[in-house]
């Protein structure tokens, strides 16, 4: 007796760099019911029709009920494949979560402006997150994508060692650049001390603090600077 055919879907399935940094910052659970959710409508991208939000021609949001997921794809017919385009989960929505990048020799502008940020920490407003945070024996490399992938904004505390290290350069920075054109991420910057970053594409993004640099400052003027960069930070996530 001849062994039976195994079924294969009708659609093949591509992701974007967006959903798939989206899809492995998932909890494992939700990662599990995501891959249901695509074997679903890589057989049928039409299968529930209720669920399905057209956004134009072969574009779609699926809203799946329980667990809570949104999938934006795009259909080719003719090539029988789904773009998986952005994708949206309970622990992804919940959390405004602000990326800090930094250079390690500029650690104590960094733990200044956590103190400075911690009340809208402390109402829920924001979750800070910078790599003090990687526990040893972390893969650290694995977790910092992670959080770039779930950021909703992001900080940089420009130096000029910040802007010769090769690991903010080459993995930090083109992540946090491509999100901000492809997702909208909202990226700020604070020159902490003098620096060339005007010959750089970081000036293109706003300042919330550019001259006179934190370090050319005296102790009571930075505590004002610091008040003001609360200020603007705050109005941005409650906006």
């Amino acid at each position: 007796m001849a062994a039976p055919v195994p079924d294969f879907p009708v659609y093949a399935t591509s992701y974007s760099k967006n959903a798939r940094a989206l899809r492995d910052a998932l909890p494992e659970d939700l990662r599990a019911a995501l891959i249901e959710v695509e074997d679903e409508l890589s057989e049928n991208p039409e299968k529930h029709p209720l669920r399905l939000v057209p956004l134009g021609e072969n574009l779609f949001i699926y809203k799946h009920p329980n667990p809570s997921i949104e999938i934006t794809y795009r259909v080719d017919p003719d090539r029988k494949i789904l773009y998986f385009m952005h994708l949206v989960a309970p622990k992804l929505e919940v959390s405004k979560q602000l990326f800090i990048s930094y250079s390690h020799k500029d650690e104590l502008w960094l733990v200044e402006l956590k103190k400075w940020l911690k009340p809208l920490e402390q109402r829920d407003l924001i979750s800070v997150w910078d790599d003090q945070q990687l526990q040893a024996g972390d893969l650290w490399r694995e977790e910092i994508q992670k959080a770039l992938a779930s950021a909703k904004a992001a900080v940089l505390l420009i130096s000029q060692d910040f802007l010769v290290s090769d690991f903010i350069s080459n993995h930090e920075l083109p992540r946090l650049l491509d999100a901000a054109q492809d997702t909208g991420l909202s990226i700020f910057w604070i020159a902490v001390s003098e620096s060339t970053v005007e010959d750089t594409e970081i000036a293109r993004y706003q300042a919330v603090h550019k001259e006179p640099p934190l370090d050319c400052l005296d102790p009571a003027q930075q505590k004002r600077q610091f008040k003001e960069i609360y200020k603007r930070i705050k109005e941005v996530v409650e906006a």
